[in-house]
């Protein structure tokens, strides 16, 4: 590993694990040669750093995530991992799974096999995990350019998929905020609907 210095990006994901922030794909600036869709790279927040000059250190090398943007992150429940869900190819050169895993003890990526129901890939959506390793997905934007409001829950631990309930959910949309609260429930807040409106921030849905 060494340090670079990153291109420019928007709709990449960013993921704390182990007091390193792990930045992975995206949108390259516009003029921009270089291909950030593919960019894998950290900064380790646990030792001091001068903002004017990060140093940040590349994995691109060892990606093997497809050139892409509009994924989601969480960190795993043991704090060794981070997890990928979804997004959408940038090229058509190769197919993106629909999970992929990075061991950040191992420094190393693989695709875990999955059990339950078989979801379409979405993109544009926000992960959220509980402290049993479920992570919540809300809402996305399909390949047929279709929104959704519905909740998807994948168990990281058996790694198996279900679906939660609609019962009262939010408009479907992409883009917006989620935090999940001590209380167990979770925020939504924010975000483009299928209309191409922006739901007013007035309006919050747990």
């Amino acid at each position: 590993m060494k340090s670079f210095k990153p291109s420019h990006r928007y709709m990449h994901t960013t993921t704390l694990v182990n007091n390193k922030l792990y930045i992975l794909g995206g949108h390259q600036s516009i003029n921009s040669t270089i291909d950030a869709g593919k960019e894998f790279f950290y900064l380790d927040v646990s030792i001091s750093f001068n903002a004017q000059n990060l140093l940040w250190y590349d994995l691109t090398s060892i990606n093997i995530i497809p050139t892409h943007a509009f994924a989601t992150t969480v960190r795993g429940v043991n704090n060794d991992a981070l997890i990928v869900y979804g997004g959408r190819n940038l090229t058509n050169a190769e197919t993106m799974a629909l999970i992929y895993v990075f061991d950040t003890q191992s420094n190393s990526w693989y695709i875990p096999s999955t059990t339950g129901v078989n979801y379409v890939k979405r993109r544009g959506l926000t992960a959220e995990m509980d402290d049993n390793g479920k992570v919540y997905l809300f809402g996305g934007w399909l390949i047929d350019g279709d929104y959704v409001n519905e909740m998807l829950i994948l168990d990281t631990v058996n790694l198996t998929w279900r679906q939660g309930s609609s019962l009262d959910a939010p408009t479907p949309r992409i883009n917006y905020g989620a935090v999940f609260l001590p209380n167990q429930n979770i925020i939504y807040l924010g975000g483009m609907m299928h209309t191409n409106e922006n739901s007013p921030l007035n309006e919050v849905n747990y």
